[in-house]
């Protein structure tokens, strides 16, 4: 950890995103840069654009690159420099004359960012999204039968079981993963403005459909009509879908500080300080951070996910700055499913307080004394219940558990229904997971 960073992201909270440090870092970009230039080199190769010879490796002098830029102004062409220079050292110069031809930097650009964004998406934030849906998933079983009081508008409604209200999040969790596990970046490779001019000058081939194969080739798709840059509409996509993960996240982290406050549920933290001042306090600290750092990754997304739809014209360096950004934005959402999941392993559900507070409320069970006397044919028998429950004469008549409905079933099929879904996307979890 670096006690002088600016962002907290690599200072307090490092070690925690540091599995997204392989893809988001200039270290990452440049090396995606050379790889896509190497390769596109190799198509030429291939096509007879370039001398019939193999394309040797080139790896990743970042302080070489950094002084190239420097001198240039411009870090795909410093890219494109020392690609070419690398390959007259490794005694490929007939190669030289080759690289990045016919390209614009944002061909490079969109195709490297693509790769590390598909990457960065499969290796590291869908798992670590499906892994926290399937521990939610193992909490609501775990907990199907634990009664408690369900509040609407903060007030008491009725009967309910806290793993039937974390099933709705594990399934709305694993939704969420299933459907941006789906969607591929897409990059561009169709020169200055998008018309394929200049590569028509290297060979009488069809490029639009050579170059949509190239791009493919990475696992991404490509877009068959641009300007300069890439439409931003699925990156845009894949954005949206990261703010709706964020935003379950806030959300479970909110209703877990809200359980707290009403005794339901304790954070245990052996050792730990919650307080300098009152040694009682037992702080949900975790999942109090979980919701901030969802709420800051959602500010940067937001913005990200329509400013990046946007150019002047054909071209404008306006979205750079605002991409570059992206690996941060991601890794507070990393963050955020970080701290949730560390709440979940602390989490200790306080079933006998749940009981004894649905004791409390007799009156959960209003909603159900009214349609049972409407049933039997009073067709005042909502507004009886209403005037009884106002002068204090409700009496419930029944053991409150027995109007849960569905509650422990829905609960108890909840890790099926969440298993069922991520693994339709081709997401298969551990076997033997440790619960939450």
């Amino acid at each position: 950890m670096s006690y002088d960073a600016i962002s907290p992201i690599d200072g307090r909270y490092r070690q925690e995103a540091a599995p997204l440090a392989r893809y988001f870092s200039d270290r990452a970009l440049n090396e995606a840069r050379v790889k896509v230039e190497l390769a596109y080199l190799g198509l030429l190769v291939r096509l007879g654009v370039a001398p019939k010879r193999r394309v040797p490796p080139v790896g990743t002098d970042m302080a070489a690159l950094e002084q190239l830029e420097k001198k240039l102004g411009h870090d795909v062409k410093a890219v494109e420099v020392y690609v070419r220079e690398s390959l007259k050292k490794s005694g490929a110069p007939g190669l030289a004359p080759f690289v990045h031809l016919g390209l614009t930097s944002e061909d490079t650009n969109s195709l490297a960012h693509a790769i590390l964004l598909k990457s960065a998406m499969g290796d590291v934030l869908v798992p670590a999204y499906a892994s926290l849906a399937r521990a939610v998933a193992r909490l609501a079983t775990r907990e199907a039968a634990s009664v408690m009081v369900a509040r609407t508008h903060g007030r008491p409604a009725v009967p309910t079981t806290f793993g039937k209200e974390m099933a709705v999040f594990a399934v709305r969790l694993a939704e969420r993963v299933s459907y941006i596990s789906r969607l591929a970046p897409m990059a561009k490779f169709s020169g200055a403005v998008g018309t394929y001019a200049s590569f028509g000058l290297l060979a009488d081939v069809d490029w639009p459909d050579v170059l949509s194969k190239f791009v493919s080739g990475f696992g991404v798709e490509p877009a068959a009509y641009s300007t300069q840059v890439v439409p931003g509409e699925r990156l845009s996509d894949i954005l949206h879908g990261v703010i709706t993960v964020n935003q379950l996240v806030s959300s479970l982290s909110r209703d877990l500080w809200l359980y707290q406050t009403l005794d339901y549920v304790h954070f245990v933290r052996p050792g730990k300080v919650s307080s300098s001042t009152m040694p009682q306090k037992e702080n949900p600290v975790d999942v109090e951070n979980a919701e901030g750092q969802a709420d800051v990754s959602n500010s940067l997304l937001v913005m990200m996910a329509y400013r990046l739809q946007q150019t002047r014209l054909q071209r404008d360096l306006s979205d750079s700055a605002v991409r570059r950004m992206l690996g941060q934005a991601l890794a507070h959402s990393l963050v955020a499913c970080s701290r949730l999941g560390g709440s979940l392993r602390s989490l200790r559900v306080e079933r006998l307080a749940m009981e004894d507070d649905l004791k409390g409320h007799p009156e959960v069970l209003a909603e159900r004394q009214q349609v049972m006397k409407r049933l039997a044919g009073d067709a005042e028998g909502y507004e009886k219940v209403r005037a009884a429950l106002a002068r204090g004469e409700f009496a419930a008549g029944a053991d409150p558990t027995a109007y849960l409905g569905r509650s422990v079933d829905l609960a108890q099929g909840c890790e099926r229904r969440v298993e069922e879904t991520l693994r339709s996307a081709g997401l298969r979890g551990r076997r033997g997971a440790p619960s939450s």
